[in-house]
């Protein structure tokens, strides 16, 4: 009994809050509309919620810093501006492979550019980070209706729109659901503590709903497949390297974390670079899905980035978090989104919905750190 108490603590039991909703949601939303539960609006979920995954695993690299980036819809129509461009103004759609490859390139580049200069501004100036992001939140977007003339950008090349568009066919999506499953129950066994039994069930439940879902449609989404290696990069980079921790000592005491020779600087600088090289791969995967380079596109995005990253049980004051909280957080919303959608709640009522969970979850977070 005492093993359990001490492998269940309270913390890691509110960790489990967002599992216990999703299921929830699903069952509620299941009764609610007989075309939830499907194959295909369950893939078309999945690629909804990749865009916002990745965007908001950079969010909790920020935020677990103790900072906040508010332009990451702005940078994303940006960048989808920019592809634009370059696809139709220079003639990129023409130039197959290498012509996506270019257009990539110059996504990036723009995009982490703009996260360089943020990460600047609030390293060496030590400016607020909700105010150097509220003002690209506003000159990104200005930037990207000036460049399109306010319209959108089209046609993109099929090669530039193949991961925003394109599946792993069903036989080599289950091949790759059993092994990555496999190699997950095998990581679990190897761990200590009564927590990894459940962790090993959770992951052999996964692997059933994944394999039913994308088998029985098209396969797996290559966005699902981008936003699943970007999780396993940011997961590693937080809990396996020397960064990933002192982010979490920046977030916890940037003083004390200062003190024992953490270059806080240079934290801020690479997390900032980092947030805006993630919403480049996301504004290349959304405009692959449109086809097309949108000026207003990623209209607050922020908002659902933060929310899944807030939800998933990582503080807004930093130092606490996990990225794994973050994806239940992602597709909570998703979730919430899609299930919505089903059940034609206009938009303005869902973003009062979206707007009251946030300050619930920030009211839970606040409690927590006064009870403590």
């Amino acid at each position: 009994m005492k093993i359990l108490k001490k492998s269940f603590s309270r913390a890691q039991l509110m960790e489990l809050v967002p599992i216990f909703t999703l299921i929830v949601l699903l069952i509620v939303f299941h009764y609610q509309s007989e075309a939830f539960l499907t194959q295909r609006n369950l893939t078309n979920l999945f690629r909804q919620v990749s865009v916002n995954c990745i965007l908001a695993f950079g969010m909790t690299a920020i935020i677990l810093l103790g900072a906040i980036d508010l332009s990451i819809g702005s940078v994303l129509a940006l960048g989808s501006v920019v592809a634009g461009l370059m696809q139709v103004d220079f003639g990129m759609n023409q130039a197959g492979i290498s012509g996506a490859l270019l257009t990539i390139a110059a996504v990036v580049g723009v995009c982490a550019l703009t996260g360089a200069f943020t990460g600047s501004m609030v390293a060496k100036f030590k400016m607020p980070s909700f105010v150097v992001t509220l003002g690209i939140f506003v000159i990104a977007r200005g930037l990207a209706l000036i460049l399109s003339g306010g319209s959108k950008i089209a046609p993109l090349s099929e090669s530039y729109r193949w991961l925003g568009t394109s599946f792993v066919s069903p036989d080599s999506s289950l091949a790759l659901i059993l092994i990555v499953s496999l190699l997950a129950c095998i990581f679990f066994a190897f761990q200590s503590g009564a927590k990894k039994w459940l962790e090993i069930i959770l992951v052999i439940v996964a692997a059933a709903a994944l394999s039913w879902i994308f088998y029985g449609y098209q396969g797996i989404p290559v966005p699902v497949l981008f936003m699943s290696a970007t999780f396993a990069g940011i997961y590693f980079l937080l809990n396996k390297t020397t960064f990933g921790r002192s982010i979490y000592a920046i977030g916890g005491n940037p003083e004390a974390a200062r003190l024992c020779g953490i270059r806080v600087p240079l934290i801020f600088f690479a997390t900032f670079v980092l947030m805006g090289t993630l919403v480049a791969f996301a504004a290349i995967i959304e405009g692959g899905r449109i086809d097309a380079g949108d000026p207003t596109g990623g209209n607050l995005y922020e908002l659902d980035a933060i929310a899944a990253v807030v939800i998933g049980g990582t503080s807004l004051q930093g130092g606490v978090g996990t990225v794994t909280g973050t994806l239940l957080g992602a597709f909570l919303m998703g979730t919430l989104n899609n299930g919505m959608s089903l059940m034609n709640i206009p938009t303005n009522y869902q973003m009062v919905i979206k707007g009251m969970i946030i300050i619930l979850a920030v009211l839970m977070d606040v409690l927590s750190k006064n009870r403590k």
